[in-house]
């Protein structure tokens, strides 16, 4: 069974994943990570017989902002993220949970891997809600993972979440 181990601070491991694993769009530097767990983030790292992979949220209330989910590039394609979801899901039952996608455009230069997020997502029980938010300066898609949520309630929890993080609060 997959391991996972609530983190502190941000972990080397994490941080090597979460370079390589995101966009630039999608990145915040390491001290608003951090500065964010200080105020209630958290960063999950998952375990199998050695590192895995990475889960990222900032809960309010009962709402549940997913904001990031990795593995470890040779480990993908072995289940893991499916695994890593699953306990995700456990670790906040009773909670409702959704996250933000960069738009599908067909004319990005990554458009590749966000049809390959979405589309998991959507295989593992994600529900395109068809609503944006804007997210540091962004607009992103939303997705519902777990329960759902009104625009208003993923719109205030994102700007919460950034105003923890960009130090406002």
């Amino acid at each position: 069974m997959i391991q996972c181990r609530r983190e502190m601070a941000v972990t080397e491991d994490f941080w090597n994943l979460y370079q390589v694993s995101f966009s630039e769009t999608e990145k915040i530097p390491r001290e608003n990570l951090q500065r964010a767990m200080d105020k209630g983030a958290a960063l999950y790292t998952y375990y199998d017989d050695g590192f895995v992979g990475l889960t990222y949220q900032y809960t309010s209330e009962d709402r549940v902002f997913f904001i990031y989910l990795a593995t470890d590039p040779e480990k993908r394609n072995k289940g893991y993220g499916v695994r890593i979801l699953d306990r995700f899901r456990e670790i906040n039952a009773g909670k409702r949970i959704f996250l933000v996608l960069e738009p599908c455009d067909p004319n990005a230069e990554d458009y590749d891997m966000r049809v390959r997020r979405s589309r998991f997502y959507q295989r593992n029980g994600g529900i395109p809600t068809g609503i944006q938010v804007i997210s540091d300066d962004y607009w992103f898609d939303t997705m519902f993972i777990q329960g759902e949520l009104t625009a208003e309630e993923m719109d205030s929890t994102v700007r919460e979440y950034e105003d923890i993080h960009n130090g406002r609060v």
